[in-house]
């Protein structure tokens, strides 16, 4: 991913929806014919969907170099929230769509947000709230803020600061009151820097954590990545709202860990995954009792899917295709399934949505 539960969910699902039909008649965006991907399921698209040897089907595959990623079940599991990157992986603009699921047939994505020159990114996990919206960042002021868009509303602006940094990655608490969020040091370009900064005094590390009320008031730093030279970036908020699941990594080393922490920044622990490998974009299982992240845990070469239980221990492979990159999973609110992102190989090519069964616990 980019590293810069009835009737009332089902009420939301609707009014939602209706926002996203307002966006698609061109309200919202900022984009003229031709210059963006075809939102059109592709021809292939019927009662079949394709599908891998290790279970997984593809749920959308973009157009042209645009890329998909970053999956988020709605809050009634019907839909996916989802970012598309126009020029490729992380690249160039993008845009927030929403993909319905079920039926007999594969529908098109519908267009939430898309503005010509911005980037609208969401967090995979709890980033879709059945009350208070969707939450993502966009650089639609100038740089990275954090916004909702309420259903049926227009973007609203829940951060606002100056300085040369970018708040990045939101998540919605359960109740949809708070909003934790990674604050990231950025480029020249207004890019996410991937380098760990060094400040005058010697102290390092980037990415620190921070939570926010829906409406702006009370922004409270949970973790200060300087002062503890440490990276620290996509908060998820557990299912519970008492804790948050992110992933770290330490100054000077690119070996990204999984931490847990109290939802008031305190009971700081790692997350003790066995086997040696890399382990990022962390969200939780609906019961809150296991966490689904990427890893290539065990030697791969390429990152695959894998869960393991908040206590820790050994990790359960859930991906078994180790030619393609698998990673920014989302758990369904049933516990089914688990949207990721993909492309084959190990270079940044444009991504496409699939979907593979949970597994059992």
């Amino acid at each position: 991913m980019r590293s810069r539960p009835l009737t009332a969910l089902l009420a939301a699902a609707v009014l939602l929806t209706a926002c996203e039909a307002g966006s698609d008649s061109g309200s919202d965006s900022g984009s003229g014919p031709g210059d963006r991907e075809d939102p059109r399921p592709p021809r292939s698209a019927g009662p079949r969907p394709e599908t891998r040897r290790d279970g997984a089907e593809l749920l959308h595959r973009p157009a042209g170099r645009a890329s998909a990623q970053n999956p988020a079940f709605s809050p009634d599991g019907t839909s996916l929230l989802f970012t598309v990157f126009h020029d490729g992986y992380n690249a160039g603009a993008a845009a927030l769509r929403t993909l319905p699921l079920g039926g007999a047939r594969r529908q098109a994505p519908r267009t939430l947000l898309d503005e010509s020159d911005r980037a609208a990114v969401n967090l995979p996990g709890t980033s879709w709230n059945p009350s208070a919206g969707v939450v993502f960042a966009s650089d639609r002021a100038g740089r990275d803020e954090v916004w909702v868009l309420r259903p049926g509303g227009r973007p609203e602006r829940v951060t606002e600061h100056d300085d040369d940094t970018g708040y990045l990655e939101p998540s919605f608490s359960p109740d949809g009151r708070w909003i934790a969020f990674q604050e990231s040091r950025e480029s020249q370009e207004g890019q996410e820097s991937q380098e760990s900064t060094e400040s005058e005094d010697g102290t390092g590390g980037d990415g620190s954590l921070w939570k926010v009320r829906r409406d702006g008031t009370g922004r409270t730093k949970l973790v200060d990545g300087p002062a503890t030279r440490t990276d620290n970036r996509q908060p998820n908020w557990s299912p519970a709202g008492d804790r948050l699941v992110f992933q770290r990594r330490r100054e000077g080393t690119d070996e990204w860990r999984l931490y847990v922490m109290d939802a008031d920044g305190g009971g700081l622990r790692e997350l003790p995954v066995r086997g040696e490998g890399e382990h990022t974009d962390p969200s939780w299982s609906p019961d809150g009792k296991w966490v689904v992240f990427s890893s290539t845990a065990g030697g791969l070469d390429l990152p695959q899917i894998f869960a393991v239980p908040v206590t820790g221990g050994r990790p359960v492979r859930v991906t078994r295709h180790d030619t393609s990159y698998d990673g920014a999973p989302s758990w369904s609110p049933d516990g089914k399934w688990i949207a990721f992102e993909s492309h084959p190989g190990g270079e940044d090519r444009p991504s496409a949505l699939w979907r593979v069964p949970a597994p059992r616990r």
